[in-house]
């Protein structure tokens, strides 16, 4: 069970990265590319933390090996916004989710379903 404490630091974390990333970062491999953090998780002791991202109009391989090589950069920016007890190592991991709710959207809207009042009134014929 995530403790009230956790939860306000992984959503302070959360909305810190999405500003470091998208205004601090100037990595011209990710201007194309529209980040979306989706969740932080930082550990019991808050000494590491994953950080889940998906990826619009980029190479999501290539965004994942920028933000992995800008990662003490990353954590200094973050340190000075917010209070934690650690410098927590981050882990950014490509979520799947968004691909996975895409492809969904896409199958369903394909589905041809019959009206059923239309049915019900051939019936009464």
């Amino acid at each position: 069970m995530e403790s009230v404490r956790h939860a306000r630091a992984n959503a302070e974390i959360i909305k810190a990265l999405s500003v470091i990333i998208k205004d601090k970062l100037n990595d011209p491999r990710l201007k194309s590319s529209f980040i979306t953090l989706t969740y932080a998780n930082v550990s019991a002791d808050f000494r590491h933390c994953k950080v889940g991202f998906t990826v619009l109009n980029g190479n999501v391989d290539l965004v994942q090996r920028v933000l992995r090589k800008s990662e003490g950069y990353i954590k200094r920016e973050l340190l000075s916004v917010v209070k934690l007890p650690y410098a927590p190592e981050l882990e950014f991991i490509y979520d799947i989710g968004g691909d996975n709710s895409e492809r969904v959207n896409k199958i369903l809207s394909e589905l041809v379903i019959p009206d059923v009042d239309n049915e019900e009134n051939d019936e009464d014929l």
